[in-house]
């Protein structure tokens, strides 16, 4: 009788503990071919639009537990598509990416707020040839394709990461729109 009563707590216990234990966040990697990252920016107050060919991306996040989410997402800024041959050489330049001294950009979310059911907000640093900024990049989440899809928009100012000044300053808008739309399978 007391072994049984034993045995009983024993597994109670051992129960109790597992629902207490936090959910693990799982790890995410991006499906590059159903992802696309691009930007929406003036020119001579004509809306362009053009986008990133190469990046990756990293997530560990579970929905349930979002401020435990981290993000982290690298542009080949040498893969930018202006939608012209003349625009892409001109973007890659010392004044604007210098894709060859700066290859990369980064998107490191340390944390991940939920807004509401499917609508979530990520905080964390953004660095572009050579300079970080705190930056914040709501998104929403969908189930999709046995993962997630992530999109969202963020604001950005060229000024502040040093792309594109001297002659281009007034023919090319400081603030232009940033897409994403990242495919995150496990």
């Amino acid at each position: 009788m007391v072994e049984e009563q034993a045995v009983k707590s024993l597994v109670t216990l051992l129960i109790s503990l597992t629902l207490s234990l936090p959910v693990s966040a799982q790890d995410w990697k991006l499906d590059a071919g159903k992802s696309q990252v691009h930007f929406i920016i003036k020119q001579m107050n004509v809306p362009t639009e053009g986008g990133f060919r190469r990046f990756t991306a990293r997530a560990s996040f579970d929905p349930a537990r979002p401020e435990a989410g981290r993000f982290r997402v690298d542009v080949d800024t040498a893969s930018i598509d202006t939608g012209s041959a003349e625009g892409d050489d001109e973007v890659k330049r010392p004044a604007w990416f210098d894709a060859k001294k700066y290859p990369q950009a980064t998107f490191i979310a340390r944390s991940v707020r939920r807004e509401a059911e499917g609508r979530y907000t990520a905080f964390g640093d953004l660095g572009i040839k050579g300079q970080s900024h705190a930056l914040t990049a709501p998104f929403t989440l969908i189930r999709q394709a046995g993962g997630w899809r992530a999109e969202g928009r963020f604001p950005l100012k060229r000024s502040a990461y040093d792309i594109g000044g001297g002659d281009w300053a007034d023919v090319v808008a400081d603030g232009l729109e940033v897409r994403f739309s990242l495919l995150l399978l496990p």
